[in-house]
């Protein structure tokens, strides 16, 4: 028997058997493999809609954008796991602060208080080198596709969760950069079960 042959026979078939869809969001900043994975739509306005799915350890949450969009994002975050509301902050950098303290977070980009956080990640908006404007040189950024977070049930707890979403840099059909506020009324909040 030629064993090298059976060998690369062997190897080929387990090459070309086909991958198993995952079962879990990929955290990449895109939404497309969340209506498979069976996700529900939590929030949504004309232009946004926010899809979360959980499992026993981790809740994700996702938007897709419109195109030409930066989806920067100030998420207030009530749950059971945490002694005070916190805003979860999204941009190039992700911070964390008690809700109604931004002075815990920080405005100064070389601040060592931006990348402290805990219990959650989010892709950022990815920085793409430097661009010439009239002031001088500035960072430049690429359009996202979308927003993505996962969140820690560890840290955030099980139970009911309160979230308001401030979703910058929208751009609507006029071609202007706006920011989408979820849920639009005022003091509200958008309520979910976390098993």
């Amino acid at each position: 028997m030629n064993w090298k042959l059976l060998f690369l026979t062997l190897a080929g078939s387990i090459g070309a058997a086909q991958a198993s869809e995952p079962a879990y969001p990929l955290l990449d900043g895109r939404c497309d493999e969340y209506q498979r994975v069976g996700a529900e739509v939590v929030a949504e306005d004309d232009t946004i809609s926010v899809l979360l799915f959980q499992d026993a350890d981790y809740v994700w949450l996702c938007y897709a954008l419109p195109e030409d969009s930066y989806g920067t994002l100030d998420l207030l975050v009530d749950s059971p796991g945490l002694a005070d509301p916190i805003n979860l902050h999204v941009s190039a950098r992700l911070g964390e602060w008690r809700a109604g303290h931004r002075d815990e977070g920080t405005q100064e980009s070389r601040s060592d208080r931006w990348w402290k956080i805990h219990g959650w990640w989010s892709n950022a908006a990815r920085w793409n080198g430097m661009r010439e404007t009239d002031e001088g040189p500035r960072p430049g950024f690429l359009r996202s596709e979308g927003r993505e977070l996962q969140l820690s049930k560890a840290r955030f707890g099980r139970g009911t969760w309160g979230l308001n979403f401030s979703i910058g840099g929208v751009r609507d059909a006029d071609g202007e950069l706006k920011q989408i506020v979820l849920p639009s009324e005022e003091g509200g909040r958008i309520v979910v079960e976390i098993f």
